[in-house]
């Protein structure tokens, strides 16, 4: 959905300054001649606005600097470097350039779009409901905006008011087949399954070919155990999008159930071709690997997700079990007692490590574990059991409380990527070390006549610190140098990174969106690995 939109509102900013002639030739240094009196601001800004459509991001970012520089009072820079921070997932750096966009326009609609999506990728549907709720009234007929409102409020929890929008929808444009898929939704989590596959019928009479009511009815066939039907549904999908790795996994998941295994373990590597990093798909193969035997090719699937979350205890279980499988009795222990420690109720875990244990030799630590299980199980049977509490588990997810569930198959969304290509240029590759700056490069002193020799002492003092672990007096060494050159992208970097070493996410990406908007492009990529972090 946030593609969608995003791109339709690419494309309608674009429409107006196609030229015959790309301007993309025109090389970067000309404009920074100091020859130059001033800036040809259009020029630059038609540039600027083509690099954005071809893709071109950072190529995009650094004339709008430029434009943004010289004429700060401009909205339509702040909007259009915000749509390429958008496509480089800077959700953070989207969202600060479409605030300054809209204090000088508070009257266009299409900063609170975008700083809408932004906001939505950033899991904060309530601010981003505000800004959809100010773009609707900003332009009461664009559908996108309607729809957008009612996801937001689905997300807040706000059902009854979702509901009541989604109907001023529908009743405005009754040929809208999201506006049923929605208002679907809407019914689903209200625990009316047989209401909401009435309206994604009504969605798919409007229009066959809408995959969201395509993909809805698929995920309310499984709801119903009709996997044969749901995977045709799911079939269609991909027909219509081959690349849709949740239709992808969705439909692994209805051949699963059909014991069609081979079927299955097709899709999840299709779905893992396409998205590598897919959190779901690496799961569902690597159960889908143990149920048939393949156990180290699934120990490779769950370190990938563990590497991603070490907290998911069920994964860390899972692996557990499948070193046990493999004589790897000892990583099986190290697992099993991680496990142990965030559940200590939980004595199915004592008895596999006590297994592991004799498996080892270790028979005085097995029958301190069985003695242990002894123990508990008796005190349950009686009734005089002190229950245990931790209170790291108070601020868990409440999906991931319960250490017996172990229901992480479904595919909930359709996990579509923000881009249909990769990077362009110096951002191309995506696993970029995330490592220090030790000293300023010489093109940027070169480009900036502020820096001076004692702002480099600085700089490496910081980098010295930080090596030694003294990331608090290395954090302030870089502020004293941001307070004396605001410009400095190698000071934002660094002081990004430590903020991201000290889990300070929020701050670390913000400084890290700083220092790609001043040139160090590699920041995008630590940006991209670390959304989800800031998300949690």
């Amino acid at each position: 959905m946030s593609k969608m939109i995003a791109n339709s509102l690419l494309r309608k900013g674009l429409r107006r300054v196609w030229i015959t002639t790309l301007l993309t030739t025109i090389a970067l240094s000309s404009f920074l001649s100091k020859a130059s009196a001033q800036l040809n601001t259009n020029s630059l800004m038609i540039v600027a606005r083509n690099s954005l459509y071809y893709e071109e991001y950072v190529m995009s970012i650094q004339y709008l600097n430029m434009i943004i520089s010289a004429k700060p009072y401009l909205y339509e820079p702040w909007l259009y470097r915000g749509m390429a921070k958008f496509y480089l997932d800077d959700f953070s750096g989207c969202e600060s350039d479409c605030s300054q966009a809209i204090s000088r326009n508070p009257y266009a609609a299409t900063p609170h779009e975008l700083r809408g999506l932004a906001r939505i990728n950033q899991k904060n549907y309530k601010e981003a409901a505000e800004d959809y709720e100010t773009a609707v009234n900003l332009e009461p007929q664009n559908k996108s905006l309607w729809h957008n409102l009612v996801y937001c409020e689905i997300e807040n929890d706000k059902l009854a008011k979702a509901d009541s929008l989604c109907d001023k929808m529908i009743k405005k444009w009754s040929r809208f087949a999201d506006g049923y898929c929605l208002k679907a939704n809407i019914m689903m989590q209200q625990g009316d399954t047989l209401g909401a596959e009435t309206f994604i019928d009504k969605a798919l009479d409007v229009d066959k070919y809408n995959i969201n009511a395509i993909t809805i009815k698929g995920g309310i066939l499984m709801f119903k155990q009709n996997y044969p039907d749901a995977e045709k549904m799911y079939d269609e999908a991909l027909r219509l999008d081959p690349k849709n790795t949740g239709s992808l996994i969705n439909r692994a998941l209805c051949k699963y159930h059909e014991d069609n295994y081979r079927g299955a373990m097709k899709d999840y590597d299709m779905a893992l071709e396409i998205e590598p990093h897919n959190f779901i798909g690496h799961y569902n193969r690597g159960l889908l690997l143990a149920n048939v035997g393949e156990d180290n090719k699934a120990i490779e699937d769950f370190n990938f997700i563990i590497n991603i979350d070490p907290e998911d205890m069920m994964a860390v279980f899972n692996r557990g079990e499948l070193y046990m499988n493999t004589g790897e009795y000892q990583e099986a222990i190290k697992d099993y007692t991680t496990v142990i420690n965030e559940y200590p109720n939980f004595l199915y875990g004592y008895q596999r490590r006590a297994e592991a244990k004799r498996k080892t030799g270790d028979k005085r630590g097995a029958d301190k574990d069985d003695e242990y299980v002894f123990k508990e199980s008796m005190a349950h049977k009686y009734g005089y059991a002190k229950k245990k509490t931790r209170t790291k588990n108070s601020t868990r997810k409440k999906s991931e409380r319960k250490i017996d569930d172990y229901d992480k198959l479904l595919e909930d969304d359709n996990n579509e990527t923000q881009y249909d290509n990769t990077y362009k240029g110096k951002i191309q590759n995506r696993n970029v070390e995330a490592k220090l700056i030790k000293t300023i490069p010489e093109q940027t002193r070169k480009y900036n006549d502020l820096i001076s020799t004692d702002i480099n002492e600085i700089f490496e003092q910081a980098y010295d610190k930080a090596q030694n672990g003294n990331i608090k007096d290395a954090i302030d060494d870089l502020n004293k140098i941001i307070s004396l050159n605001d410009s400095f992208g190698e000071a934002y970097y660094n002081r990004g990174l430590l903020k991201l070493f000290s889990n300070d996410v929020t701050e670390a990406i913000t400084d890290l969106s700083k220092s790609g908007e001043l040139g160090i492009y590699s920041a995008y990529n630590i940006i991209k690995k670390n959304q989800n972090k800031k998300n949690k």
